[in-house]
């Protein structure tokens, strides 16, 4: 699990890296960067409103074996969207503002639920890694 997790994170931050190069490429090195401090701000007022309570409630949801509520859902979407949108790189920043579209949302909250569905159906009781 630990060797997949890192080969995850190494072509996640290679295809990152890629995208950085390409964009400052077509737009200039300063707008890049510009684009990256204004998502990571975007990021960290997302953060400040959706804090790390609403993943403790899901856990919750998901260790008692219960469907979590639409709020429950909604902000531990949002939570990730503000992940994204912390971390540089123009691929996890389109996904963060995919999911910051109310019209988008959905469909990430629909995921969401069914990926819990499917832990609960399995008898899982954490979302990644053991405790």
């Amino acid at each position: 699990m630990i060797l997949v997790t890192i080969v995850i994170f190494l072509a996640g931050s290679a295809i990152e890296l890629f995208g950085l190069l390409k964009l400052s490429d077509a737009i200039s090195t300063l707008n890049t960067v510009s684009i990256i401090m204004l998502s990571f701000l975007i990021g960290i007022v997302v953060t400040r409103s959706y804090t790390k309570e609403f993943y403790e409630k899901l856990q919750w949801h998901l260790k008692s074996r219960t469907k979590p509520s639409e709020e429950v859902c909604n902000g531990a979407v949002m939570l990730t969207a503000s992940f994204m949108l912390i971390t540089p790189g123009p691929v996890s920043d389109l996904v963060g503002l995919f999911i910051l579209i109310p019209a988008t949302r959905e469909l990430f909250k629909e995921f969401t639920l069914s990926w819990v569905n499917r832990k609960i159906d399995k008898g899982e009781l954490y979302f990644f890694f053991k405790d």
